[in-house]
């Protein structure tokens, strides 16, 4: 079996026009932005693909490769993480993307942008660590993955990723406040168009979550791993 999902980064990119068309003709309203929604919407889409492609591909690793760890003896979290590398690649072909597309819709990237890159490492870091989590248990529990996936999508609609989070409301913008998405997301972006770093402490916050993610799943992972051979 093929040792890693492909992830195509244009489906991302699709996935905008029908928000861009709705917003156009007057029946979607974003809130105050700072840039054009097109340019907003595309790197906030692009950047939650990275989540969820990062933990669909950690998380379903072991059990797209249960031949291989029958067979062989090869340690069981290298098929855990083979595919991050198809991750850095969409990653790099996201960030050419967005540069050539920014510069299309007349919008100068800021000299911060340069950094937008590694700020993206962040969000996979935490689809990382949050896959690994449920690989091991994805063996049991075959459906749970795809439950959790199908839940990242809701927690999408929570966080500024196709809008401006601006609700008026206490408890709403308290689950905006401590969404750590909020902050792995605006960041990015921010920083690429305007070189606003205002929402780095929250940014660093959730980069150490998600590294706590990454700890917990690899404890997580080596607490059980003898056993995923029997599960498959």
């Amino acid at each position: 079996k093929a040792m890693g999902k492909v992830d195509v980064p244009q489906e991302a990119f699709m996935a905008v026009l029908p928000f861009i068309f709705l917003h156009r003709v007057g029946i979607f309203n974003p809130g105050s932005l700072d840039m054009p929604y097109p340019v907003f919407i595309v790197m906030g889409l692009g950047i939650w693909n990275l989540l969820t492609s990062s933990f669909s591909i950690v998380s379903s690793g072991l059990q797209n490769n249960e031949d291989l760890i029958k067979r062989t003896n090869i340690p069981k979290i290298t098929f855990a993480i083979t595919g991050m590398a198809n991750i850095l690649y969409n990653s790099c072909v996201h960030c050419i993307v967005i540069f050539v597309f920014a510069l299309i819709l007349g919008v100068t990237p800021s000299a911060w942008a340069i950094l937008y890159p590694f700020t993206l490492f962040a969000i996979i870091i935490f689809g990382f660590g949050l896959g690994l989590l449920f690989s091991v248990i994805g063996t049991i529990a075959r459906d749970l993955s795809n439950m959790v996936l199908s839940f990242l999508n809701l927690v999408m609609f929570i966080s500024p990723v196709v809008y401006k989070p601006n609700f008026n409301n206490q408890f709403l913008d308290a689950v905006i406040f401590w969404n750590p998405f909020t902050y792995l997301v605006e960041l990015p972006r921010s920083v690429f168009v305007l070189g606003d770093w205002s929402m780095v402490k929250g940014f660093l916050l959730a980069l150490i979550f998600a590294f706590g993610l990454v700890l917990l799943g690899l404890y997580s992972f080596y607490l059980i791993k003898d056993s995923v051979a029997h599960q498959l």
